[in-house]
């Protein structure tokens, strides 16, 4: 059996290929940095090492690597399983190669991402609808929990948690999926919005508010005793108004947050904030982690003040790392790039309350206590 994987970075390499490789899947990862490309074909391995050391490092190999042009069309189109990790805003450059792919092939394309996002999969649908009326494929979707990362001083290992949780969107898949782990779930745009506006939301508190107080450890950051209050502070606002919005119980709801709070807090894994808090444009979205459930909370009639905190932390982080790495330039003021993002203009409400935010923390940049922060905004 054939695989490919679009995107060889940390969820390509350290999360996918490990469940291809489980079951003696041949795997080819399809890529645009030529430098790892490069040392993926002239190592042919890499490690995979786990946090807890409750496993011994899973070892990838028999891959091949290939640059992202015409040259691998004929492979796409000979896969059994297709995958992309390659970031929401980039599956547009994915998909006219596995439209071309879709002219030889001999039975039906499936494919399924593993992006962040409300719904990954019908938005690689609707690209690929750009390019072609051929139907003879499906476009599924996972949600990736597994935090993973590049292991410093070698050129290709992976650290990860031990994770074997594959949910996948079986109302598109609807003849299973035989990997290891693999979980069915109805209704995956709803699972994929509880996830981000959980999980998310609370891995938007650590970056940005790490950010603000110099943390560069991810779990360093979630176990401070400030972040650490507000995320207990948010969810008892949090937990409520998403209970009400899936219509699921209080109870269900806590235990999916909890288990959040668990893996963030986890010392062992190692992760960092500048990294989690990236894209921070993307993140600061109508349909995004901050947003999105600050709107949840406030028509479920309660108190956000934490998401405009953090929507403003966010801003501080993108306008201080702008131009630098993921981060593009700012235009205009960092406000003005809210309401562009928001569609709407600098005197709305929801700007006018995330500007407060923003302005006490340029105030108070060198001597940051967020529990200050939200007091004199409350």
């Amino acid at each position: 059996m054939k695989a490919v994987i679009f995107g060889a970075g940390q969820t390509g390499r350290g999360y996918i290929a490990r469940y291809l490789v489980d079951k003696n899947y041949d795997i080819s990862f399809v890529e645009i940095n030529r430098e790892l490309i490069s040392k993926l074909n002239e190592d042919k391995f890499f490690n995979i090492h786990f946090y807890d050391q409750d496993r011994t490092p899973f070892v990838v190999s028999g891959f091949n690597a290939y640059y992202l042009d015409d040259q691998v069309i004929p492979l796409i189109s000979q896969a059994d399983l297709i995958f992309t990790a390659v970031g929401e805003q980039n599956l547009k450059y994915v998909a006219p190669y596995i439209v071309s792919s879709l002219n030889f092939r001999k039975n039906k394309a499936i494919i399924i991402t593993n992006e962040n996002g409300i719904n990954p999969a019908r938005v690689l649908r609707d690209e690929i609808k750009k390019h072609t009326t051929q139907n003879n494929y499906l476009v599924s979707q996972t949600a990736v929990f597994c935090s993973t990362v590049n292991v410093k001083g070698t050129r290709l290992d992976i650290f990860s948690q031990n994770e074997t949780y594959y949910p996948y969107d079986c109302d598109e898949l609807t003849t299973g999926l035989n990997l290891k782990g693999a979980v069915p779930v109805h209704n995956f745009e709803n699972f994929l919005k509880r996830k981000i506006y959980t999980y998310n939301a609370l891995a938007g508190i650590i970056s940005y508010l790490g950010y603000l107080k110099g943390y560069s450890i991810y779990g360093e950051a979630a176990n401070d005793e400030e972040i650490s209050y507000i995320m207990d502070l948010l969810l008892k606002e949090l937990n409520p108004a998403l209970a009400e919005y899936f219509n699921i119980s209080l109870k269900e709801q806590e235990t999916f947050a909890n288990k959040a709070l668990t893996k963030f807090k986890n010392r062992n894994i190692l992760d960092y904030v500048i990294k989690n808090g990236r894209d921070a444009f993307r993140k600061l979205g109508k349909t995004e982690r901050i947003i999105a459930p600050m709107k949840i909370i406030e028509d479920h009639g309660g108190n956000a003040d934490i998401l405009y905190l953090n929507a403003a932390a966010a801003l501080t982080y993108w306008k201080e790392l702008s131009g630098n790495g993921r981060e593009p330039l700012m235009s205009g003021t960092p406000l003005q790039e809210l309401a562009k993002i928001l569609d709407t203009d600098e005197e709305n409400e929801l700007i006018k309350k995330i500007e407060a935010f923003y302005n006490k923390i340029i105030e108070d940049r060198d001597h940051i206590k967020l529990f200050r922060l939200l007091e004199n905004n409350r």
